[in-house]
């Protein structure tokens, strides 16, 4: 693997975030402005399926932002973004139901999730720390801090994998309750389904991302072992 190829396959990376993102944001602005059937807003749904769970100790909040929609299974809460908690979209529908899925493989015992939930803080530290700590390992001749570095970054590579399956399976599971629950027609389905799948598509994206930086820091092992400068730093993950 020679640092061109590095820079090649990280430029590839960004061009498929940006197209991903920009096919989310597209898709959202569409069936943001279609009325669901049923009347329901964000918060309506999020609250009916959890109802319909007997999930009474989870709670819905709304939240500052556009598309900060989530799930913290710590306080058991569904954080819905301001442009979804009151909105009467098919849009702010999809996104509701998502959340709750969240909930619902919480409730579960969802494998996944509880990986995920166990890995966050080894990823939060990976993004801020990790490459910073291989790159200084690596200059200053220290192989512990290089290995702190690259095992933290591989442990948020592994984060991106596991978080792969937990968002597909809740808008799984989110579909199945609309469906379950009679919350939306053919057509309103139709977006949802192209909502979920074009928000899930940011996680591969992220993933692919992840997957190049820790080609990144095998580059920087490799040419610490060989007595090698380290290759130019690339920029913070987004």
């Amino acid at each position: 693997m020679t640092v061109d190829l590095f820079w090649v396959l990280l430029g590839a990376s960004y061009l498929l975030a940006l197209a991903v993102q920009q096919q989310l944001l597209a898709t959202h602005r569409k069936w943001e402005n279609i009325r669901n059937s049923a009347g329901l807003t964000g918060v309506q749904t999020a609250q009916t399926i959890l109802d319909a769970n007997s999930m009474g100790d989870v709670s819905v909040k709304v939240v500052p932002g556009r598309l900060t929609d989530h799930y913290d299974p710590r306080d058991k809460t569904v954080a819905l973004s301001e442009s979804v908690y009151a909105n009467q979209s098919v849009a702010a529908t999809a996104i509701a139901a998502h959340e709750v899925g969240h909930a619902i493989q919480h409730k579960a015992g969802y494998a996944y999730l509880r990986a995920r939930t166990a890995m966050a803080p080894v990823a939060r530290f990976a993004a801020r720390y990790g490459i910073p700590a291989a790159i200084f390992g690596s200059l200053l001749g220290m192989p512990a801090l290089t290995d702190i570095g690259v095992l933290s970054f591989v442990g948020a590579f592994a984060f991106q994998i596991v978080t792969l399956p937990v968002e597909f399976d809740a808008s799984r599971r989110a579909l199945a309750e609309l469906d379950r629950l009679q919350m939306i027609n053919h057509e309103e389905r139709r977006g949802a389904r192209s909502m979920l799948r074009a928000a899930a598509m940011t996680y591969v994206a992220g993933a692919a991302s992840a997957a190049v930086y820790v080609v990144y820091l095998a580059l920087v092992v490799g040419r610490f072992l060989l007595g090698k400068p380290p290759p130019v730093p690339p920029p913070r993950l987004p």
